[in-house]
């Protein structure tokens, strides 16, 4: 198929300036945390419901992800840049 030769899958989708930063990352991480706890209680308290359990391990996932981005933000120094920013050549890269 040439349709799918034409797109790009290195794309990520893009986020507001706001969630990239270290705190606002913690803050929404802490948050998917305490729903991922709720839900998960009431899944091992024995309130076995498909909505606890994708609500559950849904919001885990999100903790981790925005745990992810803030560690990844938080890690990072002044003079550094993020993985994708080295992998991408630059127009001195090319000089």
């Amino acid at each position: 198929m040439k349709v799918l030769d034409a797109m790009s899958f290195r794309n990520a989708l893009p986020l507001p300036a706001f969630v990239l930063h270290p705190l606002t990352a913690l803050v929404i991480a802490c948050l998917h945390l305490y729903l991922a706890v709720e839900h998960l209680s009431k899944l091992f308290g024995g309130e076995i419901t498909w909505t606890n359990i994708w609500k559950g391990f849904g919001a885990l996932a999100g903790a981790y992800v925005f745990a992810a981005l803030a560690s990844r933000r938080l890690a990072q120094h002044k003079d550094k840049h993020l993985v994708s920013d080295v992998m991408r050549p630059t127009v001195e890269a090319f000089k």
